[in-house]
């Protein structure tokens, strides 16, 4: 019986010990590994990587509480060689714009540019960024759809030349 009492200490101090038990030494918790230093911020390159060609499209915008636009906006699409789209930030953009009414001509089936109703330079600084151009500063009063707007931008890169494009903006004016 005294056998059957050793063995069974025994085995029981052992599971005491396999469990981490009272009888086992406790280790300290772990420390923490240290988390890696931030990546340093990369200097602008001033270069949008294998930029081929850009778009551009507008409409209006609305930055209230009601569904009335206050304003044109205008945004860009960046497309490589392969007419990809790019996606870049931090390269400083300056963007030209002038905004013309446009009307068709029934006689000659074409879309004709009406005056200039806006001139200005706007500065954007990422793919995703956007121009926005209150009806205040537009010398023509928006209307309901019909033809359209005509913006032509020059868009003026650090290091990669000018870019000149036509974009159609979905608001039409009337004349003052």
């Amino acid at each position: 019986m005294k056998a059957i009492r050793k063995v069974f200490l025994v085995i029981l101090l052992v599971s005491s010990i396999a469990l981490g038990g009272a009888c086992a030494p406790t280790a300290p918790p772990p420390t923490p590994a240290p988390l890696p230093s931030p990546a340093p911020e990369k200097p602008p390159t001033n270069i949008i990587k294998d930029l081929a060609y850009i778009k551009a499209d507008g409409f209006g915008y609305s930055d209230d509480a009601d569904p009335e636009d206050e304003g044109v906006e205008i945004g860009f699409l960046w497309y490589d060689t392969k007419s990809k789209w790019i996606i870049f930030d931090t390269v400083p953009i300056s963007v030209d714009i002038e905004l013309y009414q446009r009307g068709f001509d029934f006689k000659t089936t074409q879309y004709v540019l009406g005056r200039c109703i806006y001139k200005g330079q706007a500065q954007i600084d990422s793919a995703l960024a956007r121009i926005r151009i209150p009806f205040e500063d537009i010398n023509a009063t928006p209307k309901s759809f019909n033809y359209g707007s005509v913006a032509k931008l020059t868009i003026h890169t650090p290091k990669q030349g000018d870019y000149s494009i036509d974009a159609i903006v979905a608001v039409d004016f009337e004349l003052h």
